[in-house]
């Protein structure tokens, strides 16, 4: 064990990989124009699976300008729909100017436009080899002080040195996976911790400007550091930890995996509209100020949806709320053990009475107190932002390869390391190291979650939007696929 964490940072080998694409950005764009008030328009037919970031990318048109022409779209994208995307051309005659403003126009540098050729095109930024990086808190000066051999087997995963070492292990085994496909990589993996002076020292490494590419696993003071590094050095930051979506506002080169809470009630409520849009709606939260916000944020999205919906004050109002004509959606905010357990406990009371169906959030699965039995009766499903199905036969391999070479079985942050790893290192070797516009194109299946990259501008980074839906269906955990 401590050999092994000691080589860490001796760590540096040279990999490989592929990828299929779908259709490209270019090939969305629509032939078919339109002049309407004196203005030219594209007029864009929607396809299933297309996001309004996809289409303004492929029009090269600012998505707050697709919604001023298309307000419908405030209400959800939907396949078929008929969308008029400005072309920039107009009838208006271009306004004179006078010989003043003609001279002080002379003297300004006339702006430099980078065309932007279809994804995987570019090889301008395309490489024989990539330099990638993983900054990573391994603690390395602590492993001396390390015990494995005499300490129990709960107190070893206290260790900080092994905090995050599972992610390092699924990242090495994606590289392994790459390298039997064919993308070369120099990778080099650093020890980041929580010291502030340390990173700074880090960051400093000449080596660290030739990157390409640079995962990292940091606190959040820590990152804001590297994230400024990357943005001076035009280097693409890939965090797969962070929740904060703050941390991709005004750096477009970052790229946050982990999506935000808000947009997990963004699906949530998708999800209602598409399954179980004629059901009788409640809304319940704890008394924690920030879940009676969001759940007052969930109704106001319901209400714009024309879902009828209620919001219910504690459990009793919760009971007279419900109905035996129709179907119940039983929307419950908390992570508060205690009085998720109090609500499941009172609502299953009724579960002959009434048809029920129970949406919670995330870690409600590490609630191992609550009755599986209660859980399967009122049809429980939560959101989470990743879900392993041991079932399959892709999990099946790599949980096999990983107790073969680790003598352990993987928790999850091994699935995020190797999903992560795989992925991006997929996305630099297929479009080069500007990447980031040819990301909504990247599908690929992944071992425990999926990838829906989107940026709210382009003065910021992309945020993963994706969430997994599952549920409780004879005592197993069941994925749903969301529309």
């Amino acid at each position: 064990m401590k050999r092994t964490i000691l080589l860490l940072l001796l760590f540096t080998g040279i990999v490989s990989g592929f990828l299929l694409a779908q259709e490209t950005l270019q090939q969305l764009r629509s032939s078919v124009t339109k002049k309407i008030n004196g203005k030219e328009y594209y007029i864009h037919s929607v396809k299933k699976g297309q996001t309004l970031y996809m289409i303004g990318k492929a029009y090269d048109v600012d998505v707050k300008d697709i919604i001023q022409e298309n307000p419908e779209v405030k209400e959800g994208l939907k396949a078929g729909m008929q969308l008029k995307i400005p072309t920039g051309k107009s009838e208006e005659p271009p306004k004179k100017q006078s010989k003043k403003n003609q001279e002080e126009a002379k003297k300004q540098p006339k702006p430099v436009t980078e065309e932007q050729l279809p994804c995987g095109k570019d090889r301008s930024t395309m490489k024989p080899v990539y330099n990638v990086a993983l900054l990573i808190p391994l603690y390395l000066g602590e492993v001396e002080q390390m015990d494995v051999d005499g300490g129990q087997a709960s107190s070893v995963q206290e260790y900080r040195s092994l905090q995050f070492i599972q992610f390092y292990e699924g990242f090495r085994m994606a590289l392994d996976s790459l390298k039997e496909n064919g993308v070369s990589l120099n990778v080099h993996v650093y020890d980041a911790d929580r010291d502030t002076a340390k990173t700074a020292k880090l960051l400093q490494k000449p080596e660290l400007k030739d990157m390409d590419l640079i995962i990292g696993l940091m606190f959040q003071r820590n990152f804001h550091m590297l994230a400024d590094f990357g943005a001076k050095n035009n280097i693409t930051i890939v965090n797969p930890i962070s929740e904060r979506d703050s941390i991709v506002i005004g750096n477009p080169r970052i790229f946050k995996v982990r999506p935000s809470v808000k947009t997990q009630f963004s699906e949530m409520i998708k999800f209602i509209e598409t399954s179980y849009s004629d059901s009788n709606v409640i809304v319940i939260s704890d008394y924690q100020r920030n879940n009676k916000a969001t759940a007052t944020s969930i109704m106001t999205e319901l209400e714009d949806k024309k879902i009828e919906a209620h919001l219910a004050e504690g459990y009793g109002e919760v009971l007279s709320l419900l109905t035996s004509k129709k179907g119940n959606i039983i929307i419950l905010i908390s992570n508060n053990r205690s009085y998720v357990l109090d609500v499941v406990t009172k609502l299953n009371e009724h579960r002959t009475e009434f048809s029920m169906t129970l949406l919670g959030l995330p870690r409600w699965d590490r609630f191992d107190d609550i009755e599986a039995d209660y859980l399967v009766n009122l049809n429980t499903h939560v959101m989470a932002p990743y879900f392993i199905d041991y079932n399959d036969p892709g999990v099946k391999k790599f949980v096999a390869q990983f107790q073969e070479r680790y003598k352990t079985d993987p928790d999850p942050l091994a699935f995020q390391g190797f999903d992560v790893t795989y992925y991006f290192m997929t996305a630099l070797y297929r479009y080069g190291r500007s990447f980031g516009h040819c990301i909504p194109e990247l599908r690929m299946k992944s071992l425990q979650t999926d990838f829906r990259f989107s940026s709210s501008g382009k003065e910021n980074g992309y945020e993963n939007q994706y969430w997994e839906m599952y549920e409780f269906d004879n005592y197993r955990l069941q994925r749903i696929l969301l529309k």
